[in-house]
């Protein structure tokens, strides 16, 4: 793949993509989930070199079944906007 057929794909110009490339201008968070899914990484590979470990059980201990609950509906929620910026 070319320069420019991913600049396309990703919704750049070549010249914005060699400035970002350069860390002479930082990407938009658009930019960079799109950058994310090409590559089908997360967001924090991407940005930081690494996926941080989280262990979900000691996030959730103590927490009641609602809780647990909301916090799962805010996450495909989440999830849900983060696909309509990449639209």
């Amino acid at each position: 793949m070319t320069r420019q057929q991913f600049a396309e794909l990703i919704g750049i110009s070549v010249d914005a993509m060699r400035k970002i490339e350069l860390g002479i201008n930082g990407a938009k968070i658009d930019t960079l989930i799109s950058i994310a899914d090409m590559f089908e990484v997360s967001l924090d590979y991407l940005v930081c070199g690494g996926e941080r470990k989280m262990d979900i059980d000691n996030l959730l201990a103590g927490l009641k079944e609602n809780e647990i609950q909301f916090i799962k509906n805010m996450i495909l929620s989440t999830i849900d906007n983060m696909k309509l910026l990449t639209e």
